[in-house]
C-alpha cells in the first residue's frame, strides 16, 4: 500500500469542525490504497472533544509529538496538577484556551501553534525515513502545519499538497495589517512549494487569489475539495419532535442580529418549534429563551444531533455575508431534509443549497412563512438531487487520485 505523510494539528480525540475533514479523509483513504501516516500533537487543552472519532483512524499510523504552544502547555499544567481519570489524563473541555489562542494568533507568526513546528519537523523526518511516503499532505489552520509541509517537501523532494480549510491562520477574516506582509510572503512560499493547493470552497480560493495576486502560480495548482458528510455516521434512527420542527445543529456565537430577526418572524408561525442542539453565547441564548417557540437542548452527542436532523421537518442554517460554508450544512445535505437558509441569496451557503435544490433562502417573515408552506406541501422536492460529490468516501477517492498522480510523477 502507498503511504502519505499527513501533518494535522487538530485530530481526535479533539472534536468539532476543524477535526472532521482530515479525520474523514484519512478514514477512507486506505480503501483507495493509501495509508495515512499522521503527525499530530499530544493531548491539548481544547473546548470540544469527540473520542469516538479515534475509531476513524484505525487504518492510519498515528504519531503524536510534543509542542510548546499554549494549548499543549495548558494541558501539561493540568496533567501535572493531577487531573486524572482512571489512571489516564482526563480530557475536560476548557473555554479559556481558545480565547488565548485567538489572542496569540495576532501576536505570533504565522499563528499560535508555531511552538509545534520543531516537533512536527523532527517527527516528520523520522517518519519519512521509516515509512517512505510518496506524498506529503498538510492541512490548515494552523499554517504551522503548512510550514512543516513546505520544509519537509523541500528537504525530501516529495510532492506536497497544501490543504486550506480557511484562507488565513486565524480563519476567514483578514489578519491585522501589521501581519499581512509577512503572511503573504509565507503564503507565496507555501503555494510555490505545493504541487496542488486544495480549498474547501470557492470563497476560500478567492481569498487566496486576492492575497497573492496573479504571480504565484496559484491558478494552475488550485482545486476545490469540499467538506462533506460521512454516510456511516448518518445511519441512525430519526428522533421525532413536536410541532413543525425546525432544527439547528451546532453552536451559535455572534449571531444575535440573525437570531433576533428569526425569533420575530417565528411569531407568525405559532406551530413552528425551533430546536437548538448546541451551545449559544449569552446574548443569543437570552433571545431564544425569551421565545416560547425555542427549545434549547444544549450540547448533544454527534449521533443524537444526526438523529434530530433526520427527524426534523426542516433544518435551519444561519448565513452571513462573506461567511464560508459551515460544516453543518454538508451534514444537512447528507441527511436529505429540507434546509431553510436564513440569510441573503448571495451567501455561499445559499448558493450551495440552491445548486442541490435542497431548500429555501429567507430574509423576512413572509419568506419564512412561504418556505414552511412549501415544505409542508411537498418536502420531497428538496431531497431528490444526487449528492455523491459530498460523500466523504467519494472525496477520499478523489484525493487518492491526486496522490496517485503526484506519486507516479
Amino acid at each position: 500500500m502507498n503511504r502519505v505523510l499527513v501533518l494535522a494539528y487538530y485530530t481526535p480525540p479533539l472534536g468539532l469542525s476543524g477535526v472532521m475533514r482530515v479525520t474523514k479523509l484519512c478514514k477512507y483513504l486506505p480503501e483507495s490504497g493509501w495509508e495515512p501516516v499522521i503527525i499530530t500533537v499530544k493531548p491539548v487543552a481544547y473546548y470540544g472533544y469527540d473520542p469516538e472519532l479515534l475509531g476513524d483512524l484505525e487504518g492510519s499510523v498515528l504519531i503524536r509529538t510534543g509542542s510548546l504552544d499554549a494549548n499543549r502547555l495548558i494541558q501539561i499544567v493540568r496533567e501535572r496538577a493531577g487531573v486524572r481519570s482512571g489512571g489516564r489524563s482526563a480530557v475536560v473541555p476548557v473555554r479559556s484556551g481558545s480565547r488565548w489562542s485567538r489572542l496569540l494568533n495576532f501576536i505570533l507568526l504565522p499563528d499560535a501553534k508555531i511552538g509545534w513546528l520543531p516537533f512536527a519537523l523532527q517527527a516528520g523526518r523520522r517518519a519519512i525515513a521509516e515509512y517512505q511516503p510518496r506524498v506529503i499532505f498538510a492541512t490548515a489552520p494552523p499554517w504551522t502545519a503548512l510550514l512543516a509541509g513546505v520544509r519537509l517537501a523541500r528537504e525530501s523532494g516529495l510532492p506536497f499538497v497544501a490543504d486550506f480549510r480557511d484562507p488565513w491562520p486565524a480563519g476567514f477574516p483578514e489578519p491585522p495589517f501589521y501581519q499581512r506582509p509577512i503572511l503573504r510572503r509565507m503564503l507565496r512560499r507555501i503555494v510555490e512549494t505545493a504541487a496542488v493547493v486544495l480549498v474547501v470552497n470557492p470563497g476560500t480560493g478567492e481569498r487566496l487569489r486576492q492575497a497573492l495576486g496573479d504571480d504565484a502560480g496559484l491558478e494552475a495548482k488550485l482545486e476545490v475539495l469540499e467538506n462533506g458528510f460521512d454516510p456511516q455516521e448518518l445511519a441512525v434512527e430519526p428522533e421525532r419532535l413536536e410541532g413543525f420542527s425546525l432544527v439547528y445543529a451546532g453552536n451559535l456565537y455572534e449571531n444575535r442580529q440573525e437570531i433576533g430577526a428569526l425569533v420575530s418572524a417565528l411569531q407568525a408561525l405559532p406551530d413552528v418549534r425551533l430546536y437548538l442542539a448546541g451551545d449559544a453565547d449569552p446574548a443569543s441564548r437570552g433571545l431564544l429563551a425569551s421565545s416560547g417557540q425555542a427549545v434549547l437542548l444544549g450540547r448533544v452527542s454527534h449521533s443524537r444531533a444526526v438523529a434530530l436532523m433526520k427527524g426534523s421537518d426542516a433544518l435551519l442554517y444561519l448565513g452571513k455575508p462573506k461567511q464560508p460554508v459551515g460544516l453543518k450544512l454538508y451534514e444537512y445535505l447528507g441527511v436529505k431534509r429540507p434546509v431553510i437558509v436564513w440569510g441573503g441569496p448571495d451567501d455561499e451557503a445559499a448558493r450551495l443549497v440552491a445548486e442541490f435544490g435542497a431548500g429555501v433562502v429567507c430574509q423576512t417573515g413572509a419568506e419564512l412563512a412561504s418556505a414552511v408552506a412549501a415544505i409542508r406541501e411537498n418536502p420531497a422536492q428538496f431531497t431528490s438531487r444526487d449528492r455523491q460529490r459530498l460523500d466523504r468516501r467519494f472525496q477520499a477517492q478523489r484525493l487518492a487520485g491526486i496522490f496517485q498522480r503526484l506519486g507516479a510523477g
